[in-house]
């Protein structure tokens, strides 16, 4: 007879192992069917899924060659290349332009490949790989402006009183077919004389430029208006208006690098505050400008930026018209940054004044400002 002992010991030992094989394959078959949860899509944001699985929550800035700009919720301003978009899905309505000149609007998703519009509860779907750009909709204005304020001061008392400022703000509106873009700057420099109390302005000028473009390929644009207004004291300008337009090309436009380039025609008018008396006091002239503009993101906090530009008049206004600028923009809190910008102009022939004296042909200067973007 078998020991009672261990029967009862081979029973559950069976037992034990048929259990186990139960739940192993219990857990296999809940694991195969477990899937990752879904975001709760508040209608407050925008939202945008990585191909990493990552979620953001904000708003649609922009997507034009192959970079989606958004507004992220905690992470500011993102730009994402195309490839990386997963899934893409609007809390307003945005305006879509395709290679082939479609323009349309509504609700945005995009999910599995497949780009969809939702207008008046009708949905209508697009080849995504004719998709041009993407924009907020004309329905929502206020989504198509963004633009930015900065301020460089310095006040001097004591031996020295002085009082030193520049201020620029600009503006753009960026629709999925064209972009306007304004942007004003203003440097002002005065200092007191401790023995005569006279105040000596030292610097006292402003400069207004605006341009639209109208993108009509991915790589090539056309710049339908280009003007800029300039007075300086110190350069003799009373004023100097140039109207233009130009094409267009991006040379490079990555997630992290765009360079572009441009060139076209152009008209420029001056006046001059003083002259010889045998100098006409304004000058207009036909010529040549050429432009490019360069930015660079060095990090997530840090952008580097340059643009040059030159306007080729003939002698009596100028001739050649150099301005240059670069810099790079620090991101401190929310939209708050520290700018750090350089200037340098060059005009190859100033006009002199009544007393025959000539401007200085180069203006160089380097400003510290703190800056907000809205």
């Amino acid at each position: 007879m078998k020991n009672p002992i261990v029967a009862r010991l081979t029973n559950i030992v069976f037992i034990l192992f048929f259990l186990s094989i139960n739940n192993v394959s219990y857990a296999q078959e809940d694991t195969s069917q477990w899937q990752k949860p879904t975001p709760i899509f508040k209608q407050d944001f925008d939202w945008v899924k990585l191909t990493s699985d990552e979620w953001l929550k904000g708003d649609i800035v922009s997507m034009y060659d192959e970079k989606l700009e958004f507004d992220s919720d905690e992470l500011d301003m993102q730009t994402i290349d195309w490839e990386d978009v997963a899934e893409l899905r609007s809390k307003e309505w945005q305006s879509i332009r395709m290679f082939d000149g479609t323009i349309a609007e509504g609700y945005l998703v995009l999910k599995d490949g497949q780009l969809s519009l939702v207008k008046n509860g009708v949905t209508t779907h697009y080849e995504i790989s004719n998709l041009l750009s993407i924009a907020s909709s004309g329905k929502n204005e206020i989504d198509l402006w963004d633009g930015y304020v900065n301020l460089g001061i310095n006040l001097r008392q004591g031996n020295t009183v002085q009082v030193d400022y520049t201020f620029s703000a600009g503006m753009q509106r960026r629709s999925s077919s064209s972009r306007f873009k304004a942007d004003y700057t203003t440097d002002y420099s005065r200092y007191e004389d401790q023995e005569t109390e006279q105040t000596k302005v030292t610097a006292d000028s402003e400069r207004l430029t605006s341009s639209y473009d109208w993108f009509f390929n991915p790589k090539i644009y056309f710049r339908v208006a280009d003007f800029e207004y300039i007075a300086d004291e110190f350069l003799n300008l009373d004023y100097r208006v140039h109207y233009g337009i130009a094409l267009g090309y991006h040379i490079v436009d990555s997630s992290r690098t765009t360079w572009d380039v441009n060139a076209g025609p152009s008209y420029q008018k001056s006046k001059f505050i003083d002259v010889q008396a045998d100098a006409s006091d304004s000058e207009d002239s036909f010529g040549l400008t050429l432009g490019t503009d360069f930015t660079f993101e060095l990090s997530n906090d840090i952008d580097f930026d340059a643009s040059y530009n030159i306007q080729m008049v003939d002698k009596a206004s100028g001739g050649n018209i150099h301005h240059f600028q670069t810099g790079l923009e620090i991101d401190l809190a929310n939209d708050f940054d520290l700018d750090l910008t350089f200037y340098a102009d060059r005009t190859n022939n100033p006009k002199a004044d009544s007393e025959g004296v000539i401007p200085k042909k180069n203006d160089y200067r380097l400003v510290v400002s703190f800056g907000y973007d809205f």
